[in-house]
């Protein structure tokens, strides 16, 4: 069985990205500007290093944040989740058949430890969760009624399995 749903953000916020860009330049200058002023044994290099750190972490949180999409992805017996940024795909979650332990609808007040949705306060959001390791994980998603109908026939195969 072979299924997928890309989850794209609706449209993307053009001044909270403006804002945020702004921040992380005027939050690395800072960063150098105390750096140059207060640390002066430190070596240009350590120096130059750091703010090539600070700038690469920028970027990613502003990528990751800004740029992604959301792919589930029923491949065989197996679930993925994987963070799309272009035409890479990132695997986040990978969760086998007999792993997945139920899905119902999300209520906005439970804990979880994964978030594959950008509004999890939309509509059609469910809250998943399956083991993995002997620890139980759970996890946000908006699966279309096409997916959702197919987990939900593998979650029974799991508990007709285990009795």
């Amino acid at each position: 069985m072979f299924m997928e749903q890309l989850i794209k953000r609706k449209k993307k916020p053009f001044v909270k990205l403006l804002t945020t860009i702004l921040a992380f330049v005027i939050l690395v200058d800072f960063i150098i500007f105390l750096i140059n002023r207060y640390i002066e044994d430190l070596s240009s290099y350590i120096s130059t290093i750091l703010t090539l750190l600070l700038v690469v972490t920028s970027c990613s949180h502003i990528l990751i944040k800004y740029f992604s999409d959301y792919l589930y992805l029923i491949e065989g017996n197996q679930i993925l989740f994987y963070r799309v940024i272009g035409r890479k795909r990132f695997l986040i979650l990978k969760i086998g058949e007999n792993d997945l332990i139920s899905i119902r609808p999300y209520d906005n007040e439970e804990k979880y430890h994964y978030n594959f949705t950008f509004d999890k306060r939309g509509e059609g959001v469910y809250m998943g969760t399956c083991e993995s390791n002997n620890k139980r994980l759970k996890f946000l998603f908006a699966p279309n009624e096409h997916m959702l109908s197919k987990l939900r026939k593998m979650g029974k195969t799991r508990s007709e399995k285990n009795g």
